[in-house]
């Protein structure tokens, strides 16, 4: 848990990518969304879906990762129970943030980074249900879902494209994870530790 200088206004559960492509909640991206909370005066949670890393369990391909989501938030929401939370998932935690919402959860903040259309081999994901309003950062160029395609398959979220990006944001991290708490700093309407 990254944990700000300040006491901190929210708390954010970030969820990783794809564990069976080395996804873990030590993806540098990850983890540059972690310390971006935490200078936002945000508590920062990362966790290990079942069977990455040191955690129980083993890895099932999406059918009860959303447990492992749900473990993520209701353990959030114990740690700061007066702070408002957000959702923070990025490709596989995108999609099993996804999931999660579908399921009747509900955060304060959501933000959807990288949200697959394809799988690892390009075979199709149906597009998830989400809440009107979902705010969705979108690589232009994702092998997994370009901005367009997310546009047509998902028409009531809200969605940020990041121009000339692929699905590792590659060079373009910084403008991705501004874009993440900018909204998460929308959403809480709390103050911010930045001037």
């Amino acid at each position: 848990m990254r944990i700000p200088d300040l006491p901190p206004t929210a708390i954010v559960v970030i969820a990783h990518p794809l564990p069976t492509h080395g996804g873990t909640m030590r993806n540098p991206f990850i983890a540059q969304i972690a310390r971006a909370c935490a200078e936002r005066g945000w508590l920062a949670l990362r966790f290990n879906f079942r069977g990455t890393g040191e955690s129980a369990g083993e890895f099932t391909g999406g059918e009860r990762e959303v447990e492992d989501m749900d473990a993520a938030v209701r353990h959030g929401r114990s740690l700061a129970p007066a702070l408002p939370l957000g959702l923070v998932g990025y490709s596989f935690g995108a999609r099993m943030s996804a999931d999660w919402l579908e399921r009747g959860g509900r955060a304060d903040a959501v933000v959807l980074v990288a949200l697959p259309l394809r799988d690892p081999e390009q075979g199709p994901l149906p597009p998830p249900r989400l809440p009107a309003g979902t705010f969705v950062v979108a690589a232009e160029d994702d092998q997994f879902g370009k901005a367009d395609e997310l546009r047509a398959a998902l028409p009531d979220a809200r969605l940020a494209v990041v121009p000339d990006a692929e699905h590792f944001f590659i060079g373009k991290r910084d403008e991705a994870v501004r874009l993440v708490c900018d909204e998460l700093a929308r959403a809480f309407a709390v103050p911010s530790h930045l001037p």
